[in-house]
């Protein structure tokens, strides 16, 4: 049995309000894939308490959708399985990086970077475009299970690839019919 991981670290240069923000994003999914996970359908009403107890940046951020009983739905479209409302990395605030104003240090052993790429298109304005990369590493020397990527994040696109993606690409270009 091997374990795999997708990795990432990068800074995020954010405004104060945008910082906010983003922390209260992750306490938000930290609260919900903890105390909340599994809540079934019927029994959201326990949920309206802790929505509204929200920012009305995030309330703004992540209105609630007429249709859906959930009030954290729209959140919860950040992930590509909301099921599991995690971004699985941490997140501090600096201002003394450099001379640059506020960064965002995101970083992440087991990170959900699909998420994180949805979060920063939402919330992070100031900063787009923005790109980020990211590790694919296993804990076994396994072919095909060391690679990477990257997300460029544009107020109305995501657009990434991986590394294996990027390299089949490469070789069907020089190789017509090559199979990889």
């Amino acid at each position: 049995m091997a374990n795999n991981y997708v990795e990432t670290a990068f800074y995020l240069p954010v405004t104060p309000e945008e910082a906010s923000l983003l922390e209260e994003c992750f306490l938000v999914a930290e609260r919900l894939s903890g105390d909340f996970e599994g809540t079934p359908s019927g029994e959201m009403q326990v949920l309206e308490p802790h929505y509204a107890a929200c920012s009305d940046a995030f309330r703004k951020t992540f209105p609630k959708q007429d249709q859906e009983e959930d009030p954290f739905a729209s959140f919860l479209e950040l992930w590509p399985d909301p099921d599991i409302p995690s971004f699985d990395a941490d997140i501090s605030i600096d201002d003394k990086r450099d001379d640059t104003g506020l960064v965002a240090f995101i970083r992440g052993y087991e990170a959900d970077v699909q998420a994180l790429a949805s979060l920063i298109q939402k919330v992070c304005m100031s900063a787009l475009p923005f790109g980020f990369e990211w590790a694919s590493t296993c804990d076994k020397f396994r072919p095909g299970q060391h690679g990477g990527g990257y997300f460029v994040i544009t107020g109305t696109q995501i657009l990434g690839a991986s590394t294996r993606e990027m390299m089949d690409e490469t070789l069907r270009s020089l190789r017509p019919g090559v199979r990889t």
